[in-house]
């Protein structure tokens, strides 16, 4: 699909090496660049699973002679993927005004810890850091009262998909003006990307805005219940309507004597019968539910293994090893189960043949200017990807029943998924709609749904009656557990793929109970799947190819994102780390630690030269900084840190979101939309998840009310006001 692309990538953190596994699964040749003796995380489970099929080049960028042999693969190359900061991306020649010197149709991503065009751009890049400096520490279910570190790295997870697609984005417009530019991204809006369906206000409408937490421990289960035996069982019910009372199993408990009117007397009801029972009742009730696994477990699901969402590889250094597969699959023929290369393997071969012909025109005003996308996406995970092709200047049409999309109920997480969209109200369960929606298919450059396979099949949204009426379109579909296997059908939602990942009991820490995830990341990453894999089709498309069809799930992110382990040789689960039981970090060294003002602070103390100074700062040995900390105020201790360069930030977590929005410096920087809506008023939202330097993101449309533009929808694909008047008197279109 990438076939003709070719990508340098630098750096050694999660979201850049992701970001060029992902582009190098969809086929670009991509040139890792390593340090001197290669990689220092050579021979670990994360290393072989974010580096597969990649090449390698070992290079001193200290060096002038390093220097020089990357800046000759620069030279034709269509992309550099990279974590340096502006300022280092300068000292090394690598910033994008030098680089454009060097080859004007490079696309220059990278992934740096605060915005690309923020003052913060040059503080670290880690992951504990970042979510100190943005506030996304209370937004989550704890054990106890203040800010709780999560397993779960959700803002570096983000940030290797938003770069992916940043930079197919980039690609598509160079295809049009012959010249490339920045596309760059961070692990601060990657928080900000997981972050919408809890951070979010609006002037009026039915659903206040979000409250300021009470700083006590927050309630840790949402349809999170024990079983008989201990095992823990997450129902995933949205509109929270079901009866649990129709359950056979439920019967015998309450034959019992036990009373489910009250959350306590439903939690003992759970707790009198063993999971098996309870999993059988509500999949026959047709209700989403899994077992909450242990990290790692998933990828020997059953279904994950007929999905192909693990793949089998011949490491050089670890053998025979079972790895997490890329999410989305594709009709186009891909390489899969390359290993990751070792030191310098393949380096050697330098791009000598000229780059592909483009043309040479003027730049759009907006990255994705002129794309026509036909989104048929409900809840979260399927529509959030053309939404934020909405926000890139695609022209998105969302086609919703005469009720409106289902997630509208839930105000918030329906303003996230649905801006940047027009609306038309269509009743496709008409025949008479028909016409419509095949006219509507055939403006339309990308369709997209995620419905259950039989139910589109029967709004003639499979893929066969889509391409009926348009053969070259780009199709994409989101579904839960993917299309093979014998869950193909069945429904889910986020939790009950956050459970069945492991991150419900990696998130709660070592030895505790479960806890539920609120800001719903296995469907934010989904949709950030679906958007990688529609930019590529659409780049592929556009660059003479053909329309192909993509798929991700739900489930294929659950087990993509168990990138820190593989299964070995021997059938076992390679080792990672765990969060501590108090959910304050990883060592004594990578935690938060509580001060004596009330305040916190996050330290990321990697280097030993940093962890010496530490010692120095708490005077105590690891065992003691916690008790030292809150002897001593934040203020304090963030001075002697900084003076001794130890990695660190105050922790926002009070309050966070209300101060993100009211930051005059975050609306400046276009870090927020501020919009109105016909429900809600004027509605503020988490902004721009890219910075593309020349050409900027603008927000035009809040979401849409239910079939807001129907009319001017129809007029523009050719129908008269007669018709459609008739249309809308029949019940056909609203």
């Amino acid at each position: 699909m990438l076939g003709d692309l070719r990508i340098i990538e630098i750096g050694e953190g999660m979201a850049v090496q992701v970001a060029g596994l992902m582009l190098c699964e969809l086929g670009a040749d991509v040139l890792k660049i390593e340090r001197p003796g290669g990689d220092s995380a050579r021979g670990t489970a994360p290393f072989a699973n974010w580096n597969r099929g990649k090449r390698s080049l070992l290079l001193d960028l200290d060096t002038v002679a390093g220097r020089a042999t990357l800046s000759e693969r620069l030279a034709n190359a269509d992309v550099l993927l990279h974590q340096f900061t502006p300022a280092r991306a300068r000292a090394l020649g690598l910033d994008d005004a030098s680089l454009a010197a060097v080859n004007s149709r490079l696309v220059t991503c990278g992934i740096t810890g605060s915005p690309y065009n923020h003052p913060d751009v040059e503080r670290s890049d880690d992951e504990l850091l970042v979510a100190a400096r943005i506030g996304a520490m209370y937004e989550n279910d704890g054990h106890r009262a203040g800010p709780i570190v999560y397993r779960y790295q959700q803002g570096s997870w983000a940030a290797a998909h938003l770069a992916a697609a940043g930079i197919l984005a980039r690609l598509v417009t160079r295809l049009h003006s012959g010249t490339g530019g920045g596309a760059h991204t961070s692990l601060f809006q990657g928080f900000m990307s997981t972050l919408p369906l809890v951070w979010a206000r609006n002037s009026q409408g039915p659903m206040p805005n979000p409250p300021v937490y009470p700083l006590a421990a927050r309630p840790i289960a949402m349809q999170l219940f024990q079983c008989q035996g201990g095992d823990w069982l997450q129902i995933m019910d949205p509109s929270q309507q079901f009866d649990h009372a129709s359950l056979p199993t439920m019967w015998e408990v309450m034959a019992e004597g036990v009373e489910i009117d009250t959350p306590e007397g439903l939690v003992e009801a759970f707790k009198r019968r063993p999971l098996e029972n309870w999993l059988a009742d509500l999949r026959a009730a047709d209700i989403a539910v899994e077992p909450a696994y242990p990290m790692g477990e998933v990828l020997r699901h059953p279904e994950v293994v007929a999905n192909q969402y693990v793949v089998e590889v011949e490491d050089p250094e670890l053998g025979k090893t079972r790895q997490p597969n890329v999410p989305f699959h594709t009709d186009a023929d891909l390489p899969q189960g390359r290993p990751a290369p070792r030191p310098g393997e393949g380096g050697e071969r330098d791009w000598i043949a000229p780059l592909a012909a483009t043309s040479e025109g003027s730049s759009p005003e907006e990255i994705l200017e002129g794309v026509r996308v036909l989104d048929f996406g409900m809840f979260l995970a399927g529509p959030m990807g053309p939404s934020m092709m909405g926000d890139m200047g695609a022209n998105v049409i969302k086609v919703e029943a005469l009720t409106g999309d289902r997630i509208r109920f839930m105000h918030r997480y329906y303003q996230a998924a649905a801006r940047s969209k027009r609306s038309i109200a269509l009743d496709l369960t008409r025949p008479e709609a028909q016409p419509i929606l095949e006219r509507l298919i055939q403006w339309a450059e990308v369709v997209h749904h995620n419905m259950r396979f039989k139910g589109a099949a029967k709004l003639g949204l499979s893929e066969a009656g889509i391409r009926k009426y348009n053969p070259d379109v780009i199709f994409n579909y989101v579904s839960a557990y993917g299309q093979k296997g014998e869950r193909g059908n069945w429904p889910g939602y986020d939790s009950i793929f956050n459970a069945i990942a492991g991150w419900e009991f990696e998130n709660a820490g070592e030895g505790n109970r479960p806890v539920f995830n609120r800001p719903g990341t296995m469907d934010v990453t989904s949709a950030q799947s679906c958007l990688v894999e529609i930019m590529a089709s659409l780049y592929a498309k556009r660059a003479g190819g053909k329309g192909h069809t993509t798929q991700t799930s739900l489930l294929g992110i659950a087990a993509f994102t168990q990138g820190e382990r593989l299964i070995g040789p021997d059938g076992e689960l390679s080792e990672t780390y765990h969060l501590f039981s108090d959910q304050t970090g990883f060592s004594p060294y990578h935690r938060i630690f509580e001060c004596a003002d009330g305040n916190w602070i996050a330290v990321a103390a990697h280097k030993q030269e940093q962890r010496s100074a530490l010692h120095s700062i708490f005077g105590a040995d690891a065992e003691g900084f916690a008790q030292s900390a809150k002897t001593r105020n934040s203020g304090e201790l963030l001075t002697a840190m900084e003076a001794a360069r130890v990695p660190c930030d105050i922790v926002n977590f009070e309050n966070a979101m209300h101060r993100f929005f009211d930051d005059p410096l975050n609306r400046e920087l276009g870090l927020i939309s501020v919009l109105p809506q016909p429900v809600y008023g004027v509605v503020e939202q988490l902004g721009a998840f890219w910075y593309f330097g020349d050409t900027p993101i603008i927000f035009k449309r809040c979401c849409p009310d239910i079939g807001e533009h129907s009319v001017e929808i129809l007029q523009e694909i050719g129908y008269s006001d007669v018709e459609i008047a008739e249309f809308r008197e029949q019940k056909i279109v609203g």
